[in-house]
Formats: structure tokens, sequence, C-alpha cells
């Protein structure tokens, strides 16, 4: 399940203008002649997003008139908002290089102007440009400098999305049980907030550890309970990632076909409401996948090139990666051994690059196989990866228990620890409330002899 994205972009303006776009940036347009100052330059991002998904040259050239009259007004961190807002457009138009040129610009003037909360914004968003484009150890840096502004901030929620973000990192890495736990803590920062965007977004990344895993009840689960909430919170943009989720889960676990094909449909609708190419290709990808296992395999490689020829115009290597190798799986079903061996080859050489160490492993097993075919009578080649691939599979299962039950077991203890400091806290107060009410009946008590004294003393003789 490689091939699922975690896109987390919460800081940046993303809401998408799916509703008569045409309508609402005839209305900017209005909004920006009629305002002046700081209120145009707004006007002027909003008009620059809400080309977005229209038409990106419109998108830019808007911005950059923004920027310009930041400028002019010699206001640091308008002109950074606009530049953080347009390294979003260009990651959603697969403009990799552009984003990283504006997010850079963005942090130059956050810095100047000491705005730690948009420090943190364009650091996440920087790790996720990186994370694309295969270059992890540069993606988790920017995550981790994110992390440490939204403590300064003393931000959970920022906090927990650099964690998501940070797991996201050591998912591409193989490194599991480390994603796992990250996820766990971002659940718990959410849950504490009580961010069901958030938690919606943890479940999710959960599942997608678990599926990896083989666990299918478990990622189920996690899948159909972020579901839940995104349907709730109207949330589409989290549909889409769920609905990829499932219609993988339904495709590779259960080979209930049609069930896989609408949930990629539902999701590949989206995306292409959302203009997000990133998202596309994937959903090209996935649906090769499925074609590949129905055996039409002459679909499945109309679907893998699309996928591939986004991921090429993106510069995106992680789903270079991806798409390379599905197509040696395809070619080695058509038994075009040779083909299947160039694309095994070009998808290792981009693995090893981008340090996916999965993505390795399983090239090198491919190619072993393709060998093997191409020389039927090397048996002891075949045997020994047979043995190998049981017994690394057999290593890999026992620490992904024990990697599984450690963190869930700490993940539960957290959750146990806190409940229990709640009610030290309840505890506490209900002592200082009950100290308070016997203050105020001691005093009470008081009052009422004083006032029989006063009655036996003076007033009762008088009578």
């Amino acid at each position: 399940m490689r091939n699922l994205l975690i896109v987390i972009l919460f800081f940046s303006s993303l809401r998408i203008f799916a509703e008569k776009p045409l309508q609402i940036i005839d209305s900017l347009r209005t909004q920006v002649e009629l305002t002046q100052g700081e209120s145009r330059v707004e006007s002027l991002i909003k008009l620059s997003e809400a080309y977005r998904n229209v038409h990106f040259d419109d998108c830019i050239d808007y911005g950059m008139i923004a920027i310009d009259e930041a400028r002019l007004l010699k206001n640091k961190k308008l002109e950074a908002k606009t530049y953080k807002s347009l390294g979003v457009s260009s990651y959603f138009a697969g403009k990799f290089n552009k984003a990283i040129e504006f997010y850079s610009a963005g942090i130059s003037l956050y810095e100047k102007t000491e705005d730690n909360s948009g420090l943190a914004a364009c650091f996440n968003n920087l790790g996720l440009v990186y994370e694309d484009k295969g270059e992890f150890d540069t993606a988790f840096n920017y995550y981790h400098k994110s992390y440490n502004y939204e403590e300064l901030l003393e931000n959970k929620r920022g906090m927990a999305i650099s964690l998501l973000s940070m797991g996201n990192i050591k998912y591409h890495q193989d490194e599991m049980g480390a994603s796992l736990d990250n996820y766990f803590e971002c659940l718990q920062l959410f849950q504490s907030l009580n961010d069901k965007s958030g938690i919606a977004y943890a479940f999710n990344a959960i599942g997608i550890i678990y599926f990896e895993w083989g666990k299918t009840e478990k990622a189920k689960f996690y899948f159909e309970k972020a579901q839940k909430i995104y349907i709730e919170t109207n949330d589409e943009t989290g549909l889409a990632k769920v609905y990829t989720n499932l219609g993988e889960l339904f495709d590779k676990e259960q080979k209930e076909y049609k069930i896989a094909l609408e949930y990629f449909n539902k999701s590949l609708a989206i995306k292409k409401k959302e203009n997000d190419q990133i998202g596309i290709a994937l959903l090209y990808n996935n649906l090769g996948t499925l074609y590949g296992h129905l055996e039409d395999y002459k679909t499945a490689l109309g679907f893998f090139r699309k996928s591939l020829g986004i991921y090429k115009e993106t510069g995106s290597n992680t789903g270079l990666v991806m798409v390379h190798f599905n197509l040696g799986n395809i070619y080695k079903s058509m038994e075009e051994d040779d083909k299947a061996i160039d694309e095994f080859i070009e998808s290792l050489d981009l693995a090893r690059k981008t340090q996916m160490s999965d993505f390795v492993v399983k090239c090198n097993e491919q190619l072993m196989i393709c060998y093997a075919l191409k020389s039927p009578d090397n048996k002891l080649f075949q045997k020994y990866y047979d043995i190998y691939k049981i017994n690394l599979d057999s290593t890999i299962d026992k620490l992904q228990s024990t990697q599984i039950k450690n963190i869930e077991t700490k993940y539960h203890i957290n959750k146990l620890l806190e409940r229990r400091k709640n009610l030290e806290e309840q505890n506490i107060e209900k002592d200082r409330l009950i100290k308070k009410l016997k203050m105020l009946m001691a005093g009470i008590g008081s009052i009422v002899i004083l006032l029989i004294f006063i009655y036996i003393v003076f007033i009762k003789p008088k009578h």
C-alpha cells in the first residue's frame, strides 16, 4: 500500500472553490476594484486562490500583483502570506520547484517579521513537497523544524500535524513501527483537542500501517472510523483519501473488484474537481493495478502510462518508483520478461536514490524471478529465492507483532495515565470545594451562635 500518500496542508489556505467558481471569481474581481490598501491585497490573494483550480497562470498573475502591492505598502506579513498561498497553488498544480521557490521566499519574510506561526506553516508545506520528490531526509528535517516552532507556540494541533507528517516519512522509509508510534501520538493530541478533522487524518494513517502489515480487519476498522467523521464534517478531500484506501483494500485483499472500482472512481471524481494532479496520478496507478488483477492488461497499461506522465511532469520520484514497479508486474504477467526487467531496474534505481527500502527489496525479488524464468534450468536459484523470502517474511511478521503490541500498549497506557491525571485534578478540585463548604458552614455556625448569644444577653432581658 506504498502508494497511499497522506497529504497534510492544514496550515495553508486550502479551501477549494468547488461550487460555481466563475461566480466566486466575478465577485472577488468586483471586491478587488472596490477596495484599497491591505484589504485589496487580501482580496487579490483570495482571487489568486479562486483561480487555483481553474487557470494556473491567472492564479500566479494575481498572486504576483498582490506581492507587488504588499511591497508598496511595506507590509512584509501580507507579502509572506501571498508567497505561502502561491506555494500551495504550485504544489497542487504539480509545480514542485515553483512551490519550493515560493515557500522559501515566504520563510525569509516570516523570519524578518518573527512570525513563528508562518514559519511553522511554510516548513511543514516544504516538507510535503520534498516528500513527494522522494527526498525524505530533507522532508523530515523540515517537518521537525515545523514541530519545534509549534512547540514554541504551545500549539498542540500544529504539533500533532508535524508528528503526522514525520510519521509519513518513517512510513516511506519502511520504519513502520516508528511511523505508527507517531500516528498514535498525534491521535492523542487531536483527541485532547476534540479536533475531528485531525482525528480522522490519524485514523486514516493508522489504517494504512495496519494494512501494510496485513492486518486487514484492523485497517478497515480505522478507515471506516475516518470515513464516518469525514462524512459528518462534509470533508471531500479527506473522503477521497479514505475512498482510495478502501479501494485498495477491496482490490488487493478482499478481491471484490467491483466495490474497489466504485471507491476508486469516487475518489478520482473528487481529485479531478480539486485539480489535484498528484491525487489523479495516484488514482490512475490504482486503476491500472485493479485492471491488472482483472487481467485486462491493455486497460491497465493505459492507466499506468497516464499516471507515469503526470509523475514525470511533476517530478514525483515516489510516484515514479511505484508506477515503474507496477508496469514491471504487468509486463511480467504478459510474459514480456525483457520489458518487465527494464521497468524493475528503473524502479530499483529510483528506489535506491530515494531510500525507499521496501521497493529496493521488492524490485530485487522480482528481478530474481524474471531472470530465473529466463533460465528455467536454474532450479537452485529459484529454490534459494523461495527460502530467502519465507525466512524474510517470518522475521518481519515476528518483528511487526512485537512492534504493534508495544505501540498499542503505550497508547493505551498514555490514555489511562491521562484519565488518572484528570481524576486526580477532579479530586483536588472536590477537596477544595469541600474545604470551602466546611469553612462556609463554620462561618455560618459562628454567626448563628453569636446571634443566639446576643439574643440571650441583650434582647431577652429587655422583654
